[in-house]
């Protein structure tokens, strides 16, 4: 008996022994014991570094030293232009010009905005200049030589880039067309009919837009039909647009004043020979005109009225409180809108910024005779926030002369478009014999004519013996 109990106590004393032995293992998952643990992910490829963004590298010009004509504020004497990526940055007169900025010394020049040639034709391409202008075409060397930046081909005003496509297109679709003829009864009737039945679906939209706040079920005006000339109309009698029309004499500018009246159309009426008799109800109907000073129409005695033209046209319309634009005249038989010696670009008396100084002559003053071929030119077509003045944030567009714009002994030194200098007097064969030192009271030059080429192309020709 004893024994077996001796016995039982040493299996009892092993068997305590063997727990706190595996007591330690056992007790380990209490402890939180974690799950079976996947494989180390290997380290990863570092990530490609982020390409950098491309930054364009900062283009700096500066003019310096010039009479800067801003036309939006005060003349600035011997003050700098600092631009930067073809955008006006600075004006002052203590400015810091970056080493690497292009520079172009005016001291005792003037600086005035580039010409805005609000009709032209032989410089760009129809509807898409940027497709089909030769950009280094005598045309547009000519243009720039006559300080114009930007001119107007159809319906796309677009800059005179020299050399390059990049930043031509200032704005397209400038104006909607609308003809409303005396000549032709029936297409007046067609237009008062069709804005007719555009005001009305305007109506229709505001009442439908007003009844779906009740009734979310309301059905939609028809627009499908809005096509074309119908689409034409919508933007002209929502404001979207301004309508351009071809008027001279005082009946058919009294009837589209009573048209514009009518309907609350925006327009601007070219040609405008009478306007001057009918200032005062223009003005009332909010039209601007682009007119040519010059153009010369007698009166015609079968009128019990005011006829004709006159010199005082752009005086009495500005005096009206209208937004005047000239173009020149090219001929006996209207005004010229071409690039040529003999019209927007010419020199003998013909050329845009001469056109302005007639406007002078017949009564406009200096300043204002200026902004009609800068920044009023550029209201009209709607494109003054980049071009027309020199201001901060501008286009960097500058013609630099070396007298008066006006003066027609003036003659363009350097053009400017987007900062860049798209024609230097000195580099180019158009101008570069006259006064080539800039001085106004220089010997005028010996006239070679015709031009031959050969060694002695710059020798007088010999005497054919006539007189």
């Amino acid at each position: 008996m004893m024994a077996m109990g001796m016995v039982r106590l040493r299996m009892l004393f092993v068997g305590l022994l063997i727990g706190v032995m595996a007591a330690p293992a056992l007790a380990q998952p209490r402890r939180g014991r974690r799950g079976e643990q996947p494989p180390p992910t290997p380290p990863s490829a570092p990530a490609p570094p982020a390409e950098e963004e491309e930054i364009e590298e900062e283009r700096w010009f500066a003019v310096t030293g010039g009479i800067v004509h801003t036309v939006s504020g005060p003349v600035l004497d011997g003050a700098t232009i600092l631009c930067r990526n073809g955008r006006v940055f600075a004006i002052g007169n203590n400015l810091q010009v970056p080493e690497d900025a292009e520079s172009v010394d005016a001291t005792g020049l003037h600086v005035y905005p580039g010409l805005v040639a609000v009709r032209s034709s032989g410089i760009h391409s129809g509807s898409s200049p940027e497709d089909g202008t030769d950009v280094y075409s005598f045309n547009m060397s000519l243009a720039l030589a006559a300080g114009i930046t930007t001119a107007v081909s159809g319906d796309v005003a677009a800059k005179l880039t020299y050399g390059t496509l990049d930043d031509m297109i200032v704005r397209r679709n400038l104006f909607e067309s609308l003809s409303w003829s005396s000549r032709d009864p029936g297409g007046k009737r067609r237009v008062r009919e069709g804005l007719d039945r555009v005001r009305q679906y305007l109506r229709d939209v505001a009442a439908w837009e007003e009844d779906k706040r009740r009734n979310p079920d309301a059905k939609e005006p028809d627009n499908k039909w809005i096509r074309g000339q119908y689409e034409s109309y919508l933007k002209l009698l929502k404001g979207d647009a301004v309508a351009v029309i071809d008027a001279n004499n005082a009946h058919e500018l009294l009837q589209y004043c009573e048209l514009a009246d009518t309907y609350g159309i925006r327009m601007v009426v070219r040609g405008a020979y009478e306007a001057w008799a009918v200032a005062p109800r223009m003005s009332r109907a909010g039209m601007a005109a682009i007119i040519t000073p010059r153009q010369r129409v007698d009166e015609d005695p079968q009128f019990n009225r005011p006829t004709g033209s006159t010199i005082e046209n752009a005086r009495i319309l500005h005096d009206h409180g209208m937004r005047v634009a000239v173009t020149p005249v090219g001929s006996l038989f209207g005004p010229g809108y071409s690039i040529s010696l003999g019209g927007l670009a010419g020199r003998d008396l013909l050329h845009l910024a001469l056109e302005a100084a007639f406007a002078v002559r017949g009564g406009l003053s200096n300043d204002d005779a200026v902004r009609t071929v800068t920044i009023d030119a550029a209201r009209i077509l709607g494109i003054d926030d980049r071009v027309g003045s020199i201001e901060i944030g501008k286009d960097a567009d500058f013609v630099i002369t070396d007298g008066d714009l006006l003066h027609y002994m003036t003659l363009a030194r350097w053009t400017v478009v987007n900062g860049r200098v798209a024609y230097d007097k000195e580099k180019e064969g158009i101008y570069s014999h006259i006064r080539p030192d800039g001085d106004v009271n220089a010997p005028p030059p010996d006239d070679y004519w015709p031009r031959r080429l050969g060694e002695d192309w710059h020798k007088p020709a010999p005497s054919s013996g006539q007189p």
